[in-house]
């Protein structure tokens, strides 16, 4: 049987070129997550744009908020349709804003439940479902929209 002999150097360098490449590692992880919080806070940012956009049409509209629910869009004034419109805009965002923060991992399980059922009821509001503007919907909100039973459909 061949012996080889190792020096303590050689043993003292080899833990350290494990510690670098441990810590490279660590590092790496770190920077991947630092990237999933800043893309999660930019996503954030964005959609708190968009729905404070929506919001602003409906300042002080909450009358005519109340009086178009339930009404046929066919007999909604021009004004109470775009304040249905203005309110189901701020809605879809908000839905499309809380998946990606889902996916990301940033919600946990029992307030998705919560969440999914809720964007399953808008999906199935037939009456509104014009509002949801697939060109203007991210990829993977449409994905997910595609995966629920449609009671429209019928």
């Amino acid at each position: 049987m061949l012996k080889i002999k190792v020096s303590f150097d050689t043993w003292i360098q080899l833990l350290g070129a494990i510690g670098v490449i441990g810590s490279l590692v660590f590092v790496g992880l770190e920077l991947q997550q630092s990237q999933r919080i800043a893309l999660a806070e930019m996503e954030q940012r964005r959609s708190e744009q968009t729905t404070n956009r929506a919001l602003a049409f409906l300042e002080g509209e909450v009358e005519t908020w109340a009086n178009v629910q339930g009404v046929p869009l066919n007999e909604l004034s021009p004004k109470g349709r775009m304040v249905r419109e203005m309110h189901w805009y701020w809605a879809t965002q908000m839905q499309q804003n809380t998946l990606f923060q889902y996916q990301e991992g940033f919600i946990s399980e029992s307030q998705w439940d919560v969440i999914a059922q809720r964007i399953f009821i808008s999906w199935n509001n037939c009456q509104n479902r014009e509002f949801y503007d697939l060109r203007l919907l991210e990829t993977a909100f449409i994905e997910y929209l595609e995966t629920l039973p449609d009671e429209c459909a019928e």
